[in-house]
C-alpha cells in the first residue's frame, strides 16, 4: 500500500498512486462528465509536477471546470491549426488541443496549433507533460498578451524529455502537508457513506444480503466480520466463503 512519507519540515512527499487516487475523486466530487475525469486527473497531477497552480489551486481549478461545455470549442478555420477555447478552462482544452497539433506533425510534418479564447491559458502548460506518453515533446509557448499560446509537439530527442511520469513515480512530489491533507479529506465526498450495504460492495467482491460471495473466491484477506458488522438483526444470514 502507496504512503504519504513525512518530510522534517511541515511537508509531505507524496507518492504517485496517492495524488492519482486523491485527484480522481477530487474530479470525480466536481460532477464533471465521466469521459473527462481521467484527463482532468491527469491535469492536476501535471499542474503539480511542473510548478504550475498544482495542488495550490486544484480546487478553484477544478471549480472552474465544473460547468465545462467541451463543444464549446471550435476550429476558427479550415486549416486545423486555430483552436477557439471557447472560454473553457485550459485543462479541458488541454488534450484536445495536443491531439490536433500531434495529428498535424505525423500528417503534415508541422506539429504546432494556435490557441485562444482560454480561461487560465497559463495551464495548457500540462500539455507539455500529456505529450510524453506519445514519446513526443511538446512546448507551450504564451502569448505576451496572456490570450492565446502556441503548442507545438516534436520528436523526442533525449529520454530527459519523456521522463517526467517515470520521475514522479520514483521520488513522488512534495506538498504543504496542511493542504495535501485538506485535498485528501475532501476527496472522501466521493466515496459511498459507511453503511452495511457499502461494505459488502467494496473490494474486489460483492456479499449478497444471503451471504453468497460474488467475485473472488480464493483466500484472500476479506474481513467477513466486518461486512456483516451492521446487518439488520432480521433476516441476516452468515456469509458463506
Amino acid at each position: 500500500m502507496s504512503t504519504c512519507q513525512s518530510n522534517p519540515s511541515s511537508s509531505l512527499i507524496v507518492s504517485l498512486r496517492e495524488m492519482r487516487m486523491v485527484f480522481e475523486r477530487l474530479v470525480q466530487v466536481t460532477r464533471v462528465e465521466p469521459g473527462l475525469v481521467p484527463a482532468l486527473r491527469d491535469c492536476a497531477l501535471y499542474s503539480a509536477a511542473l510548478g504550475l497552480d498544482g495542488f495550490a489551486r486544484v480546487s478553484a481549478n477544478l471549480e472552474a471546470v465544473k460547468a465545462s461545455d467541451p463543444h464549446a470549442i471550435s476550429l476558427d478555420d479550415d486549416t486545423g491549426l486555430n483552436i477557439n477555447g471557447g472560454g473553457q478552462h485550459a485543462w479541458i482544452i488541454a488534450e484536445a488541443a495536443l491531439g490536433l497539433a500531434i495529428d498535424n506533425l505525423r500528417v503534415g510534418g508541422q506539429g504546432a496549433v494556435s490557441v485562444r479564447n482560454v480561461s487560465d491559458i497559463g495551464e495548457l502548460r500540462v500539455a507539455e507533460a500529456l505529450a510524453q506518453r506519445f514519446a513526443l515533446q511538446a512546448r507551450v509557448a504564451i502569448g505576451e498578451a496572456g490570450t492565446s499560446a502556441t503548442i507545438t509537439v516534436s520528436s523526442a530527442t533525449e529520454p530527459s524529455q519523456i521522463a517526467l511520469l517515470d520521475t514522479i513515480r520514483r521520488n513522488g512530489l512534495v506538498v504543504n502537508a496542511a493542504l495535501w491533507w485538506e485535498l485528501y479529506h475532501r476527496s472522501a465526498d466521493a466515496l459511498a457513506p459507511d453503511s452495511y450495504m457499502s461494505r459488502r460492495h467494496a473490494g474486489p467482491i460483492i456479499v449478497e444480503a444471503d451471504g453468497k460471495v460474488i467475485g473472488r473466491q480464493d483466500e484472500d484477506e476479506t474481513d467477513f466480520s466486518l461486512l456483516l458488522a451492521d446487518a439488520p438483526k432480521s433476516g441476516a444470514a452468515t456469509a458463506k466463503h
